[in-house]
């Protein structure tokens, strides 16, 4: 009985890229206007859809931009008035272990559409908040 070695090869190769993320649930006029041109480029010739249905698409794109713009800008404001006051927060992990906690906020972060709020030491997403109280201050 003969056998022969069997002998492979392999190639790896890596490359590193740089790419900015955004947030994926946020739909640009420029994805918009790129799903818009897909859609006239696959669109029936004998059942073609009227401009008005594409203006109107358009304007209802527009309008739910300009509401999550309000929404955040509300959200950011809601934060920024919590500083000095006690707010208390509720975090589950990936584990699913809930954490709680209280304490004074002191600073507000903004990152994209994220707004954190440092409660006590700990930065916890402001949805996570609960209660927010004014802090008692005594004076002798």
């Amino acid at each position: 009985m003969s056998t022969s070695a069997i002998t492979s090869s392999t190639s790896t190769t890596s490359t590193t890229s740089t790419s900015s993320t955004t947030d994926n649930t946020t739909l640009s006029m420029t994805d918009f206007l790129e799903l818009l041109a897909t859609e006239l480029k696959y669109q029936d010739p004998s059942d073609p859809v009227s401009a008005t249905e594409y203006v109107s698409q358009m304007s209802q794109i527009s309008s739910i931009q300009q509401l999550s713009n309000i929404y955040t800008s509300l959200n950011n404001t809601a934060a920024y008035s919590m500083i000095g006051k006690t707010a208390t927060y509720s975090t589950t992990d990936s584990s699913g272990n809930t954490t709680t906690g209280s304490g004074t906020v002191q600073s507000v972060t903004i990152s994209g559409s994220n707004t954190y709020v440092n409660v006590g030491g700990t930065t916890v997403a402001l949805d996570s908040i609960t209660q927010v109280a004014s802090s008692s201050t005594t004076s002798a």
